[in-house]
Protein backbone atom coordinates (compact mmCIF):
# COMPACT_ATOMS: atom_id res chain seq x y z
CA UNK A 1 0.00 0.00 0.00
CA UNK A 2 1.60 3.13 -1.02
CA UNK A 3 -0.66 6.21 -1.00
CA UNK A 4 -4.33 6.84 0.15
CA UNK A 5 -6.94 9.48 -0.67
CA UNK A 6 -9.86 10.12 0.56
CA UNK A 7 -12.70 11.87 -1.77
CA UNK A 8 -14.86 13.37 0.97
CA UNK A 9 -17.77 14.32 -1.49
CA UNK A 10 -18.42 10.59 -2.07
CA UNK A 11 -16.83 8.61 0.71
CA UNK A 12 -14.38 7.02 -1.11
CA UNK A 13 -10.95 5.92 -0.48
CA UNK A 14 -8.68 5.89 -3.79
CA UNK A 15 -5.94 3.38 -3.22
CA UNK A 16 -2.21 3.19 -4.79
CA UNK A 17 -0.67 -0.73 -4.68
CA UNK A 18 2.83 -1.08 -5.61
CA UNK A 19 4.85 -4.02 -6.11
CA UNK A 20 8.30 -3.33 -7.05
CA UNK A 21 9.04 -6.99 -7.80
CA UNK A 22 6.80 -7.27 -10.58
CA UNK A 23 7.32 -3.23 -11.22
CA UNK A 24 3.24 -3.24 -11.04
CA UNK A 25 1.16 -0.27 -9.79
CA UNK A 26 -2.52 -1.11 -9.35
CA UNK A 27 -5.02 1.79 -8.35
CA UNK A 28 -8.28 1.03 -6.32
CA UNK A 29 -11.70 2.71 -4.78
CA UNK A 30 -12.84 1.36 -1.70
CA UNK A 31 -16.54 2.67 -1.16
CA UNK A 32 -16.55 3.47 2.67
CA UNK A 33 -20.49 3.24 2.85
CA UNK A 34 -20.44 -0.56 1.53
CA UNK A 35 -17.19 -1.61 2.04
CA UNK A 36 -16.96 -2.22 -2.30
CA UNK A 37 -13.32 -2.81 -3.52
CA UNK A 38 -13.23 -1.54 -7.31
CA UNK A 39 -10.31 -2.16 -9.89
CA UNK A 40 -9.30 1.17 -11.49
CA UNK A 41 -8.97 0.91 -15.50
CA UNK A 42 -5.94 2.74 -16.25
CA UNK A 43 -5.16 3.47 -19.78
CA UNK A 44 -1.86 2.75 -20.29
CA UNK A 45 0.18 -0.56 -20.15
CA UNK A 46 3.12 0.54 -17.96
CA UNK A 47 1.31 1.29 -14.70
CA UNK A 48 4.53 1.52 -12.63
CA UNK A 49 5.00 4.96 -14.51
CA UNK A 50 1.74 6.34 -12.82
CA UNK A 51 0.81 7.80 -9.62
CA UNK A 52 -2.27 8.57 -7.33
CA UNK A 53 -2.30 12.66 -7.15
CA UNK A 54 -6.13 12.79 -5.73
CA UNK A 55 -9.60 11.40 -5.35
CA UNK A 56 -12.74 13.88 -5.56
CA UNK A 57 -16.66 14.31 -6.17
CA UNK A 58 -16.26 10.16 -8.11
CA UNK A 59 -13.00 10.79 -9.97
CA UNK A 60 -9.41 9.89 -9.62
CA UNK A 61 -6.54 11.87 -10.58
CA UNK A 62 -3.34 9.93 -11.70
CA UNK A 63 0.15 11.63 -12.87
CA UNK A 64 2.09 10.56 -15.35
CA UNK A 65 6.18 11.50 -15.60
CA UNK A 66 8.15 13.69 -17.88
CA UNK A 67 12.15 12.94 -16.56
CA UNK A 68 11.46 9.88 -14.55
CA UNK A 69 15.38 10.81 -13.02
CA UNK A 70 14.15 13.84 -11.63
CA UNK A 71 10.33 12.40 -10.99
CA UNK A 72 8.78 15.65 -12.67
CA UNK A 73 4.84 14.94 -12.73
CA UNK A 74 3.67 15.20 -16.31
CA UNK A 75 -0.12 14.48 -17.29
CA UNK A 76 -3.38 14.12 -15.64
CA UNK A 77 -5.58 11.41 -16.21
CA UNK A 78 -9.06 11.64 -14.75
CA UNK A 79 -10.90 8.44 -13.94
CA UNK A 80 -13.88 7.61 -13.01
CA UNK A 81 -14.26 6.11 -9.20
CA UNK A 82 -16.17 3.17 -9.84
CA UNK A 83 -13.99 1.68 -12.39
CA UNK A 84 -15.39 2.48 -15.93
CA UNK A 85 -12.39 3.86 -16.91
CA UNK A 86 -10.92 7.71 -17.95
CA UNK A 87 -12.86 10.24 -18.26
CA UNK A 88 -10.60 13.28 -19.54
CA UNK A 89 -6.63 13.43 -20.02
CA UNK A 90 -4.39 16.35 -20.33
CA UNK A 91 -0.91 15.28 -21.07
CA UNK A 92 1.52 18.10 -21.07
CA UNK A 93 -0.28 19.45 -18.14
CA UNK A 94 0.80 18.20 -14.13
CA UNK A 95 -1.00 18.47 -11.41
CA UNK A 96 -1.41 20.97 -8.69
CA UNK A 97 -4.20 20.46 -6.76
CA UNK A 98 -7.65 21.32 -5.88
CA UNK A 99 -9.58 24.11 -5.17
CA UNK A 100 -12.93 25.08 -4.81
CA UNK A 101 -13.68 26.48 -8.40
CA UNK A 102 -11.98 23.40 -10.39
CA UNK A 103 -8.60 21.79 -10.50
CA UNK A 104 -4.93 23.26 -10.72
CA UNK A 105 -2.49 22.45 -13.12
CA UNK A 106 0.84 23.73 -14.77
CA UNK A 107 2.52 23.21 -18.17
CA UNK A 108 5.06 20.76 -17.22
CA UNK A 109 7.69 22.03 -19.36
CA UNK A 110 6.86 26.20 -18.60
CA UNK A 111 5.62 26.63 -15.22
CA UNK A 112 6.73 29.86 -15.28
CA UNK A 113 3.82 30.79 -17.06
CA UNK A 114 1.23 30.49 -14.68
CA UNK A 115 -1.02 27.90 -13.36
CA UNK A 116 -4.30 26.91 -14.99
CA UNK A 117 -8.16 26.27 -13.61
CA UNK A 118 -9.72 23.44 -15.24
CA UNK A 119 -13.26 21.98 -15.13
CA UNK A 120 -12.81 19.02 -12.44
CA UNK A 121 -15.92 16.96 -14.57
CA UNK A 122 -14.26 17.14 -18.23
CA UNK A 123 -10.73 18.94 -17.85
CA UNK A 124 -11.72 21.77 -20.52
CA UNK A 125 -9.72 25.13 -19.32
CA UNK A 126 -11.71 27.49 -17.63
CA UNK A 127 -8.87 30.39 -16.88
CA UNK A 128 -4.97 31.18 -17.27
CA UNK A 129 -2.16 33.17 -15.94
CA UNK A 130 -2.85 32.32 -11.96
CA UNK A 131 -0.06 33.54 -9.35
CA UNK A 132 1.56 30.52 -7.77
CA UNK A 133 0.71 32.55 -4.43
CA UNK A 134 -3.11 32.72 -5.10
CA UNK A 135 -2.97 29.01 -6.46
CA UNK A 136 -1.41 28.13 -3.23
CA UNK A 137 -4.08 29.84 -1.15
CA UNK A 138 -6.90 28.39 -2.99
CA UNK A 139 -5.41 24.79 -2.53
CA UNK A 140 -5.43 25.55 1.59
CA UNK A 141 -8.63 26.42 1.87
CA UNK A 142 -10.29 24.09 -0.09
CA UNK A 143 -8.40 21.05 2.12
CA UNK A 144 -9.25 23.09 5.04
CA UNK A 145 -12.97 22.61 3.95
CA UNK A 146 -12.54 19.22 2.38
CA UNK A 147 -10.35 17.85 5.76
CA UNK A 148 -13.11 18.99 8.09
CA UNK A 149 -14.81 15.71 7.78
CA UNK A 150 -11.82 13.87 8.54
CA UNK A 151 -10.11 12.89 11.80
CA UNK A 152 -6.25 12.71 11.50
CA UNK A 153 -4.03 12.20 14.59
CA UNK A 154 -2.19 14.44 16.07
CA UNK A 155 1.89 14.06 16.96
CA UNK A 156 3.33 14.27 20.33
CA UNK A 157 6.96 14.00 20.24
CA UNK A 158 8.68 12.73 23.58
CA UNK A 159 9.22 15.39 25.65
CA UNK A 160 6.27 17.14 25.22
CA UNK A 161 3.83 17.68 27.79
CA UNK A 162 1.32 16.05 25.83
CA UNK A 163 3.38 13.03 24.92
CA UNK A 164 4.23 11.85 28.93
CA UNK A 165 0.38 11.88 29.57
CA UNK A 166 -0.58 10.31 26.72
CA UNK A 167 2.31 7.60 27.94
CA UNK A 168 1.69 7.13 31.70
CA UNK A 169 -1.73 6.76 30.47
CA UNK A 170 -0.72 3.74 28.36
CA UNK A 171 1.89 2.43 30.64
CA UNK A 172 -0.81 2.53 33.26
CA UNK A 173 -3.44 0.72 31.09
CA UNK A 174 -0.91 -2.13 28.72
CA UNK A 175 1.60 -2.31 31.03
CA UNK A 176 4.17 -1.00 27.93
CA UNK A 177 6.92 1.79 27.71
CA UNK A 178 5.85 3.88 24.61
CA UNK A 179 8.90 5.93 23.11
CA UNK A 180 9.90 8.51 20.56
CA UNK A 181 6.28 9.47 19.17
CA UNK A 182 2.63 9.02 19.84
CA UNK A 183 -0.31 9.95 17.64
CA UNK A 184 -3.55 10.66 19.15
CA UNK A 185 -6.86 11.49 17.92
CA UNK A 186 -10.21 10.90 19.51
CA UNK A 187 -14.22 10.73 19.04
CA UNK A 188 -17.14 11.19 20.58
CA UNK A 189 -16.76 7.70 22.23
CA UNK A 190 -13.11 6.80 21.67
CA UNK A 191 -9.59 7.62 22.22
CA UNK A 192 -7.19 6.03 19.46
CA UNK A 193 -3.34 6.62 19.83
CA UNK A 194 -0.78 4.94 17.92
CA UNK A 195 2.50 4.24 19.52
CA UNK A 196 6.25 2.63 19.54
CA UNK A 197 7.81 0.07 21.47
CA UNK A 198 11.66 -0.61 21.44
CA UNK A 199 12.85 -4.00 19.80
CA UNK A 200 15.83 -5.80 21.17
CA UNK A 201 17.99 -4.90 18.23
CA UNK A 202 17.07 -1.04 18.54
CA UNK A 203 14.53 -1.10 16.16
CA UNK A 204 11.09 0.25 17.05
CA UNK A 205 7.76 -1.62 16.65
CA UNK A 206 4.13 0.52 16.18
CA UNK A 207 1.10 -0.27 17.67
CA UNK A 208 -2.48 1.03 17.37
CA UNK A 209 -4.83 0.85 21.13
CA UNK A 210 -8.21 1.71 21.15
CA UNK A 211 -10.04 2.82 24.38
CA UNK A 212 -13.17 3.92 25.06
CA UNK A 213 -14.14 6.91 27.65
CA UNK A 214 -13.47 5.02 30.28
CA UNK A 215 -10.42 3.85 29.33
CA UNK A 216 -11.02 0.02 28.42
CA UNK A 217 -8.91 -1.67 25.83
CA UNK A 218 -11.20 -1.92 22.85
CA UNK A 219 -8.10 -2.61 20.13
CA UNK A 220 -4.77 -3.25 19.88
CA UNK A 221 -2.92 -3.90 16.67
CA UNK A 222 0.42 -4.12 15.14
CA UNK A 223 0.50 -1.41 12.40
CA UNK A 224 4.44 -1.78 11.28
CA UNK A 225 7.14 -4.02 12.73
CA UNK A 226 11.38 -3.41 13.74
CA UNK A 227 11.30 0.27 12.06
CA UNK A 228 13.73 2.95 11.67
CA UNK A 229 11.82 6.43 12.93
CA UNK A 230 8.29 7.15 13.62
CA UNK A 231 5.51 7.90 10.93
CA UNK A 232 3.00 10.31 10.70
CA UNK A 233 -0.55 9.97 9.95
CA UNK A 234 -0.38 6.37 10.63
CA UNK A 235 -4.29 6.26 10.97
CA UNK A 236 -7.59 8.43 10.33
CA UNK A 237 -11.01 8.18 11.01
CA UNK A 238 -13.97 8.98 8.16
CA UNK A 239 -17.48 8.31 8.72
CA UNK A 240 -17.26 7.09 11.86
CA UNK A 241 -14.78 4.37 10.64
CA UNK A 242 -11.20 3.66 11.50
CA UNK A 243 -9.02 3.22 9.10
CA UNK A 244 -5.34 2.42 9.02
CA UNK A 245 -2.49 0.08 6.71
CA UNK A 246 -1.12 -2.75 8.28
CA UNK A 247 2.79 -3.60 7.86
CA UNK A 248 2.29 -1.72 4.38
CA UNK A 249 0.45 -4.19 2.96
CA UNK A 250 -3.61 -4.76 4.94
CA UNK A 251 -6.09 -1.73 4.86
CA UNK A 252 -7.90 -2.29 7.69
CA UNK A 253 -11.19 -0.72 9.13
CA UNK A 254 -13.34 -0.93 12.36
CA UNK A 255 -16.42 1.19 13.23
CA UNK A 256 -15.83 3.85 15.83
Amino acid sequence: MWRIRIDTEVGRLALEVRDGDLLLASFYTLDCHTHTLSLLTVPVQNTWWMGLEEAYAGQVYLHGYGDRKLGQHKGIWALAAGGEGAIWHQPELAFYGLAQNGLLAYEAAAQEQGLLLLDTQTGQMLQRAISQEHAAEQVQAYSSVRDAVVVYPTLYKEGETYFEQVRDFLVQRLDCQPVSAIEYAETDNYLVVSYYLTTEKNKLDNFLAVFDLNGFLHLNEPLAVATDGVGSDTFFIFMRSLYFVQTKATLKAYSL
